[in-house]
């Protein structure tokens, strides 16, 4: 697996380095906005916030930088209803912190209709990425299942990815952002346990907010999610 995405990030900056080459001979309009700043419209509900500023460094290169905060949105509440401690429903109550830095090569440059221009922001684009981050959040614990005996913990998950980001970014007036992607990489933490579950053995998924690890820890990452934000010189 490892050898698999290591082949995938040196192909896609093969490919993406060429076509950055033909991109510079597009025309242009408004280049000195070459700096943008972008909100996560889906990560409210995913329980987190995250802030991305991205630079565009030449015509066809850049480098986005994120950071986000694990608990300001959605507190989610328990996959099944506790009745082990109490009546009512209990809350993961998450927070903690991800950072994130990408290396962006647009692929092609997306003409507007009618002008047959591009902005320096728009197109295709493909982003290796690196993520890190840690939180802590609550769950029940078996102490002694025979004498059902539980206990809240509230354990602290530690993660990393690196992935390669496929997304398309539009530009609206010249001012404003769009930005939609996908990701798939590889993904590390020491998540221990079934979300969801009584019982403490490793988990075949884990969801760490800003991204979906699918198999057992080390495991393949998933991000996936729409960004929108303002251009500025």
């Amino acid at each position: 697996m490892i050898k698999g995405l290591i082949f995938l990030l040196a192909f896609t900056f093969f490919i993406c380095s060429g076509n950055a080459q033909i991109e510079m001979n597009a025309p242009i309009n408004h280049l000195e906005q070459t700096n943008g700043i972008k909100i996560d419209l889906f990560g409210l509900a995913r329980g987190y916030s995250q802030i991305s500023y991205e630079k565009v460094l030449s015509p066809g290169k850049g480098y986005e930088l994120s950071i986000g905060i694990i608990g300001v949105g959605l507190n989610h509440a328990f996959e099944y209803s506790d009745t082990v401690i109490g009546s009512k429903e209990h809350y993961k109550s998450q927070f903690g912190f991800f950072l994130s830095a990408g290396y962006k090569f647009n692929k092609l440059p997306v003409f507007e209709i009618g002008q047959g221009t591009t902005h320096i922001f728009q197109g295709l684009y493909a982003k290796p990425i690196i993520y890190f981050g840690k939180y802590a959040e609550n769950r029940i614990a078996v102490i002694n299942s025979q004498q059902g005996i539980y206990e809240l913990q509230r354990p602290t998950t530690t993660f990393a990815a690196l992935q390669i980001e496929l997304g398309k970014e539009w530009v609206i007036a010249k001012k404003a952002l769009i930005d939609g992607y996908f990701g798939i990489g590889y993904c590390v933490d020491n998540k221990n346990y079934y979300s969801g579950s009584y019982y403490n053995f490793k988990t075949v998924s884990a969801f760490n907010y800003c991204n979906q690890r699918v198999g057992t820890s080390p495991g393949i990452s998933i991000t996936i999610g729409i960004k929108t934000g303002l251009l500025f010189k």
